[in-house]
């Protein structure tokens, strides 16, 4: 028994190592602040084609144009969006998009862009116009 005293009093095992403490976690250093960024030049406007176009054929080509735009705006006014069905207004959309972009055109004097535009629309104008009669 004077064993068993002497076991308990002492441990019953081996003297113990002390515990090693784990080591800090190395510090980060400190966020390094990026470099000013330069501002991107804006981009280039497009590239206006030069026009060895007499005056007169200037006009010609506007009123071909307007009168393009204007008949397609016409024929536009006429379809009753009622009678639209609902994945056809997408088409709606697509050509009041084309007439904008076509009277922009008119407005920097790019006549062929304007025309190619309201052609583009006169053709979505007549397919819509057929499928909902």
């Amino acid at each position: 028994m004077l064993v068993l005293v002497a076991v308990i009093t002492a441990g019953c095992a081996a003297p113990k190592a002390p515990v090693a403490s784990r080591p800090a976690a190395p510090q980060k250093p400190p966020p390094q602040k990026p470099p000013p960024v330069k501002p991107e030049p804006p981009p280039p406007s497009p590239p206006v084609l030069s026009s060895d176009l007499s005056q007169e054929e200037e006009w010609r080509f506007q009123r071909e144009a307007d009168a393009k735009i204007e008949g397609v705006e016409r024929r536009y006014r006429r379809i009753d969006e009622r009678k639209v069905a609902p994945d056809q207004r997408e088409i709606l959309l697509t050509i009041r998009s084309f007439l904008a972009k076509a009277r922009e055109a008119v407005a920097v004097k790019d006549f062929s862009r304007a025309f190619n535009l309201a052609e583009k629309a006169h053709a979505l104008v007549e397919e819509l116009s057929r499928s909902i009669r």
